[in-house]
């Protein structure tokens, strides 16, 4: 009876021992936050940018998979409404009820700097794929702005176009927020440096109507000689309301016209009197340059068989986003000091859909490749015509 007892014992001992052992080997759960503008002008960007950060999420559990590793991510979303205010609730939210280190998110610089003081203070690590405003240049906080850089480039970028195009002065229309006041400001200091003339008029966000602002604008224009040109620094759906006025105004119809990345989206096309007076308007504008890596085509494809669409403008950054922050998670735990520590070593070696990534001082992407574009002869695309090197800071004309 002993005999048997004591063999019960080991055999107790040994399912223990198992049991402990498999419990081990049970993936431990990762949540990665996801704090978007779900509503509002910017809806259809944070919903698109999402379904980037899902993928990049299915990818790399299925990888950790394969290698037997026992991590798993899951994703907890908020909405920030496309506001400063929604996007400290929105972390808040996330951080509170699942206890994530680390968020993707948010999308403009008004929203990082809405959930800045929230993340410094708790520790939590933002990575945010697509804020670039000059006044989220901050060093040693908790924000990464990993990919598009700073706007402070093509602010620059601008300031020698209008210089090399002659004008005198420029009258800009930009939205009243970080990203609008920050290419403003510096756009004006570098042109006046130069011996141009700059007036400014600001537009609160998510404006129902432009009309005030167009007359405004106008009468500014028409106030000035002829070597006066245009910038609209704005959103593209406020791009849409502004042209839709500019089509019957014969100032703002008849005046060179240059403009932030938002007026190239394929969608203001979508109007012919909107091309027409683009290329009457002599157009030009800086943005992201169409460059590819060996991962380009193979996102676009994974995406389109996840989604079924193919993915937004920046969509492939919240993309590269997400898988910086999971490898630094993977490698520093899911901790959210851990991985400010090691997030910039991570996007210092890590490869893009579009671009390398590599951090400045700021936490912000230092590697900056612009294309100059205007439209084609017929209006029905914008090409390249010119180029902006970072590391130079000259613009280049084809």
């Amino acid at each position: 009876m002993k005999k048997i007892l004591s063999v019960f014992s080991v055999l107790a001992l040994l399912l223990v021992v198992f049991i402990g052992v498999q419990a081990q080997e049970e993936p431990e759960t990762y949540v990665l936050g996801v704090v978007q503008p779900f509503t509002g002008a910017l809806g259809e960007f944070g919903t698109d940018f999402t379904r980037g950060i899902e993928l990049a999420v299915a990818e790399m559990n299925a990888e950790l998979e394969a290698a037997g590793v026992p991590i798993r991510f899951e994703t907890a979303s908020a909405d920030t409404e496309g506001t400063p205010d929604g996007a400290a609730r929105g972390v808040q939210t996330v951080v509170q009820t699942t206890g994530a280190q680390v968020i993707v998110g948010p999308l403009t610089t008004s929203e990082v700097l809405g959930a800045k003081q929230f993340a410094d203070e708790n520790g939590v690590v933002l990575v945010a794929p697509a804020s670039s405003g000059p006044a989220g240049a901050i060093p040693g906080d908790n924000i990464f702005r990993v990919m598009y850089p700073p706007d402070t480039f093509a602010a620059n970028a601008f300031a020698q176009i209008a210089v090399s195009r002659g004008y005198e002065n420029v009258v800009i229309l930009n939205i009243d927020d970080p990203f609008g006041n920050g290419i403003s400001e510096i756009f004006a200091q570098q042109f006046e440096l130069n011996g141009g003339s700059v007036s400014a008029i600001s537009y609160a966000p998510d404006p129902t109507d432009l009309s005030s602002e167009a007359t405004a604008v106008s009468a500014e224009i028409a106030s000035m000689d002829d070597n006066t040109a245009f910038f609209c620094v704005c959103f593209l759906a406020d791009a849409q309301k502004l042209l839709q006025l500019a089509v019957v105004d014969p100032v703002l119809s008849s005046v060179d016209w240059m403009g932030v990345e938002n007026l190239t989206n394929p969608e203001i096309l979508t109007d012919p009197a909107f091309g027409e007076l683009l290329m009457n308007a002599n157009f030009i504008s800086v943005a992201a340059a169409s460059t590819s890596t060996p991962l380009t085509q193979p996102f676009i494809d994974a995406f389109v068989e996840m989604h079924g669409s193919e993915p937004g403008p920046f969509t492939n950054y919240a993309y590269d986003a997400a898988n910086i922050a999971m490898i630094s998670m993977v490698m520093a735990g899911n901790d959210g000091e851990a991985v400010k520590s090691i997030l910039p070593f991570v996007s210092n070696h890590y490869i893009g859909t579009a671009v390398q990534a590599y951090l400045d001082e700021n936490g912000d992407q230092a590697v900056v490749n612009y294309g100059v574009y205007q439209l084609n002869d017929d209006a029905s695309e914008f090409i390249i015509v010119g180029s902006y090197d970072g590391s130079t800071g000259v613009v280049t004309f084809e």
